[in-house]
């Protein structure tokens, strides 16, 4: 099997039938569909039932508490049969051609190519067709990496379509009673090793809800700050540049004072730093009480 589409639900009964109506005319078949319900308190699990029962395509379903995206995601790869594994959010939708088109983009780069790269990456759009944050006009389709992306800073939600067996290997490493990692934490984790397909094509349609990860960035963040920590840290590993390195430092400095712990970073790097740190962290603070977190995913 080619390719294995997961989708993390939580109380999204009223929007799954997003992916299933994508997934069902998708003109490439060789794909199977992993759902990880996250703890859903709607009726999720008799939707999910339905689709199972009269899908033509292979969909396994797994219930498990609330843990949170990251960790559905985790037990999502150790389900996962196909070659390439798509995180395919359960309030959007995709292309007709989507997985045909990732299934050449992949089969083009021949068996010697595939094994220096751990997937594709390609653009997405919101509903109106606008772009989400900038396209790939400044990365090179072939021959560049995660952390190339990272260091040039693309802004944007993208589409990663990744190698599954890579993926098991680039975990999310989550802090005891966590629940949020940035993840861009896996993607750097395979750029340092391997190069990705950079499509300059729109594939996903996303419409961002009011509850989800995305609009909540800052709250799941501060409420996994050792989490955090860990990516930023990855961040400041792979930064090319003074201000790359400087705004991993400024972060990790940040969340520390959030996870109420001590930073590990070289001595003038924390001196610097520590500030700005501060300030960023009492401004969020500030925010976050304008804000209360809404709902976990």
């Amino acid at each position: 099997m080619l390719i294995s589409v997961f989708t993390p639900t939580y109380n999204r009964a009223d929007l799954i039938h997003r992916v299933f109506d994508s997934l069902k005319v998708q003109d490439f078949r060789d794909f199977e569909w992993i759902i990880v319900d996250d703890g859903s308190t709607d009726n999720t699990a008799d939707t999910l039932e339905v689709y199972r029962k009269t899908a033509d395509f292979p969909i396994k379903v797994y219930h498990q508490t609330n843990q949170g995206k990251v960790a559905a995601i985790n037990r999502g790869l150790n389900m996962a049969e196909g070659e390439l594994f798509i995180c395919f959010d359960s309030d959007d939708w995709c292309t007709q051609d989507a997985l045909s088109t990732i299934a050449k983009q992949w089969d083009a780069l021949g068996p010697e190519g595939r094994n220096a790269y751990c997937g594709i990456s390609c653009l997405k759009v919101l509903p109106d067709q606008s772009m989400v944050g900038e396209d790939y006009a400044r990365m090179k389709t072939m021959g560049e990496s995660y952390v190339d992306r990272f260091n040039r800073r693309i802004k944007g939600d993208k589409w990663e379509i990744l190698r599954t067996e890579l993926h098991r290997h680039a975990l999310y490493d989550l802090a005891a009673h966590e629940r949020y990692m940035a993840p861009e934490y896996a993607w750097l984790k395979m750029g340092r090793t391997h190069k990705t397909v950079f499509l300059n094509k729109a594939l996903s349609i996303v419409e961002y809800q009011e509850g989800g990860i995305s609009l909540n960035n800052l709250a799941h963040r501060a409420s996994s700050p050792v989490s955090a920590m860990r990516f930023y840290q990855l961040a400041y590993s792979v930064s090319d540049n003074w201000g790359s390195r400087l705004r991993s430092t400024i972060n990790l400095v940040r969340f520390a004072y959030h996870a109420q712990c001590a930073s590990e970073l070289p001595p003038v790097m924390k001196m610097i730093s520590a500030v700005p740190g501060w300030l960023l962290y009492r401004k969020d603070l500030s925010s976050l009480k304008k804000r209360p977190r809404q709902g976990a995913k």
